[in-house]
């Protein structure tokens, strides 16, 4: 019976779908970016979101979070890195319906983010994380990344030759991409983004990472934008990021384990402690989820010299960031939406500020829901209960605040 109100919900959003086609050629062409441009005042804001893991049906609270925030932050660019939308049940559903599911739940927030683009100017691009194409049966990367760019607001852009060679438990990454950012004046580049495609999970055990053929490709591409001042985006952590937490030993009991392999295939443990090095910012509250195997990101984001961070998600519980003097900075954001684990006083959204004067920095910092919402009392009920109810929660949300919250927009409206 379950089944089959869920094959009948799935029937009717196709009379509300309109399946599109699945070339991956109608994106954004790998020549042609559309123009990110500093503001008059010498500043450009980014708003990283990391999973979100959507599905079917998308959540008010997080979509009304969203809106709320690029009114109160007016962001030039939403960068969603990974794990947006969590699709494996599709592949239980005929592939038609599957695909009328997926599509519902990434319109679901890209809804927002046009009707944001419309309102305040801001656009969006993303990468791609393990979740997002975990309905093998039912549809690609490319196939997604058309749902994608079919939205006015998305600057994601298709560059072949960026995941050429590349091939995890998931089939070969796709979407990495570059945005370069003008100067104020319009004349030129001065900044750059690189967003890249960490892949799913390693057929050799453990997640995926970003692998050479992207690296040689971000090389290339670096050199040939001139190695403008940037910022990278990833979902999946480097594994270099245990080289900088609090060192531990194999005995200590208060420390976490996590396990590597070398070039040669020779397995290693590295120990930690799960928590930060003095004078570092945010929280730590769970492993960093990397890869056993590295192929060489973070050593080429450190060689190239002009690249200040590289941001991910994938942890939803961490929010810290690592400062290095003498290579990439390493910040982990925490999760945006209530469709997986995380903690209720955590989740939120990272903001990122450049500005034009000094671009050899950068400021950052994390609006969590609770704190957007403050003392309202409606709001944190509803962030408390749903931190828990995961996929559940949406459903919940539907059927329970949505009507109450309706009921008192009318009644705010009757009282005007």
């Amino acid at each position: 019976m379950k089944r089959f109100v869920s094959i009948l919900a799935a029937l009717t959003l196709l009379c509300a779908c309109l399946i599109i086609p699945v070339s991956a050629e109608s994106g954004q062409s790998g020549d042609s970016p559309v123009n990110l441009t500093f503001r008059q005042d010498g500043s450009f804001k980014i708003i990283q979101v990391a999973d979100l893991q959507e599905f079917m049906f998308s959540s008010e609270i997080t979509r009304s979070f969203l809106y709320e925030l690029a009114e109160r932050e007016r962001p030039d660019l939403f960068v969603l890195t990974g794990d947006n939308i969590h699709c494996s049940a599709a592949d239980g559903f005929p592939r038609v319906v599957g695909r009328a599911m997926i599509k519902s739940g990434i319109d679901g927030y890209m809804n927002v983010f046009d009707q944001i683009y419309d309102d305040f100017g801001a656009r969006v691009t993303m990468v791609f994380g393990n979740h997002d194409n975990e309905a093998m049966k039912t549809i690609t990367k490319a196939e997604e990344f058309v749902m994608y760019a079919a939205h006015r607001s998305f600057v994601g852009r298709y560059v072949a030759e960026a995941d050429e060679g590349t091939e995890d438990e998931q089939g070969q990454h796709y979407g990495t991409h570059n945005l370069p950012i003008s100067s104020s004046a319009g004349t030129a580049p001065v900044f750059g983004l690189w967003m890249f495609d960490s892949g799913s999970y390693d057929p050799r055990g453990g997640y995926s990472c970003v692998q050479k053929p992207q690296i040689d490709w971000f090389k290339a591409a670096n050199e040939a934008t001139g190695k403008l001042p940037s910022l990278a985006f990833q979902h999946i952590a480097v594994p270099e990021v245990y080289d900088y937490l609090p060192q531990a030993g194999p005995n200590d009991p208060d420390a976490y384990r996590r396990d590597f392999v070398d070039d040669e295939g020779n397995e290693f443990s590295k120990y930690v402690y799960l928590t930060l090095p003095d004078g570092a910012k945010g929280q730590v509250r769970e492993s960093a989820g990397s890869g056993k195997y590295n192929q060489g990101q973070c050593a080429a984001l450190d060689e190239a010299g002009n690249v200040l961070a590289l941001f991910w998600g994938h942890d939803h519980t961490n929010t810290y960031e690592l400062r290095r003097e003498n290579g990439v900075d390493m910040v982990s954001s925490p999760a945006t939406g209530f469709g997986s684990y995380g903690d209720h006083d955590m989740r939120g959204a990272r903001v990122i500020t450049l500005t034009e004067s000094d671009l050899t920095a950068y400021d950052t910092y994390v609006v969590t829901y609770c704190d957007f919402y403050g003392k309202n009392p409606l709001q944190q009920t509803r962030i408390k209960l749903f931190n828990d109810l995961n996929s559940w929660a949406n459903l919940i949300d539907i059927i329970t605040f949505r009507p109450f919250l309706w009921l008192l927009g009318l009644f705010a409206q009757i009282m005007r």
